[in-house]
């Protein structure tokens, strides 16, 4: 669901970032997801966020704990969902650095959905050591993020 970001901006020196992404309701995803009234399924806002929080917590470890890793999504905390998303959608998705070790990096995330705050919670960033097999994932990754800057 890469293609849904529109947008992101980090902001290293704070640990945070954001980003601006719109999911349309003739999305081929969503043609058997609630038909007649199309709704943003929270597991994709969960996954959302975690594109966001993945690219903070690997610039926060580069430049604040000087290592190169590799962010996958490990854990999900406390994450409540307190407003439907009604398709289409502009989002607003927020992370933040709430705790950090190397091997893995907590983000406080939120998620707005047509202005209001849909989601909110934790969101743990495992922090794996970067090898050749991976090589070509984090090229692409890396090209995602430049489009998105």
């Amino acid at each position: 669901m890469f293609e849904l970001i529109r947008s992101m901006e980090i902001d290293v020196e704070y640990g945070r970032g954001s980003a601006e992404a719109f999911v349309p309701a003739d999305h081929p995803l969503f043609a058997d997801h609630f038909p007649g009234t199309p709704l943003l399924p929270g597991s994709l806002m969960i996954e959302l966020a975690a594109q966001v929080s993945g690219p903070v917590a690997e610039e926060f470890a580069k430049m604040r704990m000087e290592i190169e890793r590799w962010a996958i999504l490990g854990m999900i905390r406390d994450v409540r969902f307190l407003h439907p998303v009604f398709l289409p959608a502009s989002l607003s998705i927020f992370a933040s650095v709430s705790r950090s070790e190397p091997s893995r990096i907590e983000t406080y995330v939120t998620v707005e959905g047509n202005g209001e705050r849909a989601m909110q919670g934790g969101i743990v960033m495992m922090m794996i050591e970067t090898s050749a097999e991976l090589a070509p994932a984090i090229e692409a990754r890396h090209n995602r993020l430049a489009r998105w800057k």
